[in-house]
């Protein structure tokens, strides 16, 4: 799918006339709460995506490589960013696409609003799935259903980082809460 949103965005690269990038090490290329004037194509490099709300610490919700759109959501919902973006392997090239330039460009190409469409999907329907096994982990817990609980954070331990973060957490509540009631 991804190579299919990155063909027909190539097909309007003359009409988007994308600025590039090429941040360096840990820079932060999307701020969190920002006003969104553009998104982000990938070209090269590994970014975090991360959510920031106090008193909790910073959380990872995905890593993105080359091949992958950012900055979409924002685009097409309330046009602020719900999470930074920070480079976290370098060298890293990006190309800026401006907002305006990529409003045009959909509005002309329904193929390609699809598959934009369909990468917001898929983002939502992984969210969705991460979500809900967290919860599963929570009832195992609250059960003290030992076996479910390992199962799932294994699972859990494959995704983003504060997942499995979340897992590991799970994991030394289950014991702390065990050992308090033997």
């Amino acid at each position: 799918m991804r190579s299919r949103l990155r063909l027909l965005l190539d097909a309007h690269m003359g009409q988007l006339q994308p600025e590039i990038l090429r941040p360096e090490l840990d820079a932060v290329v999307i701020e969190q709460g920002a006003i969104a004037e553009s998104l982000l194509l990938v070209n090269q490099g590994r970014l975090a995506v991360e959510v920031d709300q106090p008193p909790a610490a910073v959380r990872t919700l995905a890593v993105v490589n080359a091949g992958d759109l950012l900055g979409e959501m924002a685009l097409f919902g309330d046009g602020h960013h719900t999470a930074r973006v920070r480079v976290i392997d370098a060298p890293a090239e990006l190309l800026r696409i401006s907002r305006d330039a990529l409003l045009q460009a959909v509005l002309f190409d329904s193929e390609l609003t699809a598959a934009i469409l369909e990468l917001s999907l898929e983002r939502c329907r992984s969210s969705n799935s991460w979500t809900s096994l967290l919860l599963s982990a929570i009832s195992a817990c609250a059960e003290s259903n030992a076996p479910a609980l390992e199962s799932i954070c294994d699972q859990l331990g494959q995704g983003p980082s504060s997942m499995a973060d979340a897992a590991t957490l799970l994991k030394r509540l289950f014991s702390a809460v065990e050992s308090e009631s033997c």
